[in-house]
């Protein structure tokens, strides 16, 4: 009798960690599964600044102005920027194309921004743009050479 009740009680632990482990098993595949989708469509993310400039729109606002364009496969959106200005940083994620009217291949937007450390003269000297889709694979930083001017 004692043989069947440890039998029995063999078999119901067994069922419960089967069952467990099947779940883990699952959970776990489909973690790496999207994982892997997600670094193939980022393979096909590019990302480019065409064009920079800053301008003074009131006597003590400037604005500077990024235009990208989408080169690769996939929608990019949600855009960080980091502008260097005569030594100072400039950033900001606010703006531009977001999840639900996304940048998409083959078009170009232009990123807005009032720059709150530009002052007339200024110089520009780098530009890094992070889209929040892939940003390790789409960042772009571009070396540039602007000055910000009255309009």
């Amino acid at each position: 009798m004692a043989s069947i009740i440890l039998i029995a009680l063999t078999l119901a632990v067994a069922g419960i960690l089967g069952s467990w482990f099947t779940s883990l098993t699952k959970t776990q595949t489909e973690q790496v599964e999207e994982s892997t989708v997600e670094q193939v469509n980022c393979t096909s993310a590019l990302l480019d600044i065409v064009d920079v400039s800053c301008v003074n729109i009131t006597p003590s606002v400037w604005q500077l102005k990024i235009v990208i364009a989408n080169l690769g496969l996939i929608n990019l959106y949600d855009f960080s920027v980091s502008a260097k200005v005569d030594g100072d940083f400039f950033y900001n994620s606010t703006g531009g194309p977001n999840s639900t009217n996304p940048l998409t291949p083959g078009q170009q937007t232009v990123l807005v921004y009032n720059c709150t450390v530009c002052d007339e003269n200024d110089k520009i000297s780098s530009i890094t743009v992070t889209p929040a889709v892939c940003p390790a694979q789409a960042k772009v930083e571009k070396s540039v050479s602007v000055t910000c001017t009255a309009s």
